[in-house]
């Protein structure tokens, strides 16, 4: 069966040539070279029909294949971020780690600072945080010399203190302009790891912020020695 477009002008090439025999003219024609024009029904084209369907078909494909390809990209980006947020956080851990327990903490950790043992009793936690002398202008995280030092740090993109994010040598991290570090240190009390002594262990919480918002919360501890 011929489209609706074929049937319209084989309809209207019929009506032409009944015109021409009641008028008396004849139909038959033939081309330049005295051979008969080709048949348009065998040698027709695609129809205006089957394009439209055509781009109508390829429309759709293309919208689910880019919709495909944008979510590809959008998952890869959180996982480079989510990459790079990890290996910041380990880098700050491994910082804190080589700290000492706390400010009379000897050199050594031996004895502990539980003011019983020959050392000074260990920090108070309403005092947790950078000693006097410390912190300097501007900030660096270089004077650091014991875990509860780093209680209260807030840096990066979007930080309440406004400090950019530094490395341990006190510079700008390349390649981390919107990622934000948060850092609370406490003591364990009673969720120690070893015991339920109140020094035993501090507890550091570490949160680094993504670019797209998302944070990732790391706990450890560190022990009284």
């Amino acid at each position: 069966m011929l489209p609706p477009v074929l049937l319209f002008w084989d309809s209207v090439i019929s009506a032409t040539r009944n015109l021409h025999r009641w008028l008396g003219v004849s139909t038959s024609r033939t081309s330049g070279s005295g051979r008969a024009p080709p048949d348009f029904r065998r040698n027709r084209g695609i129809t205006l029909v089957e394009t439209v369907v055509v781009i109508a078909v390829l429309a759709v494909a293309l919208t689910t294949v880019t919709s495909m390809l944008a979510q590809n990209t959008l998952r890869g980006a959180y996982t480079y971020d989510e990459t790079k947020a990890i290996e910041l956080a380990e880098s700050i851990i491994g910082e804190i780690r080589s700290k000492r327990f706390d400010e009379s903490s000897p050199v050594g950790g031996v004895p502990p600072c539980d003011g019983v043992s020959g050392a000074s009793a260990c920090t108070i936690s309403v005092n947790l945080g950078p000693e006097a002398g410390e912190t300097s202008n501007p900030y660096t995280r270089m004077n650091f010399d014991d875990v509860d030092d780093y209680n209260g740090v807030d840096e990066g993109s979007g930080s309440a203190t406004g400090y950019g994010l530094l490395d341990v040598a006190g510079n700008q991290r390349s390649g981390y302009q919107n990622f934000r570090v948060q850092i609370a240190v406490s003591y364990s009390g009673n969720v120690a790891p070893r015991s339920a002594e109140l020094t035993d262990s501090k507890k550091v919480q570490l949160t680094v912020t993504q670019p797209n918002g998302e944070a990732l919360d790391f706990t450890f501890h560190v022990a009284n020695y």
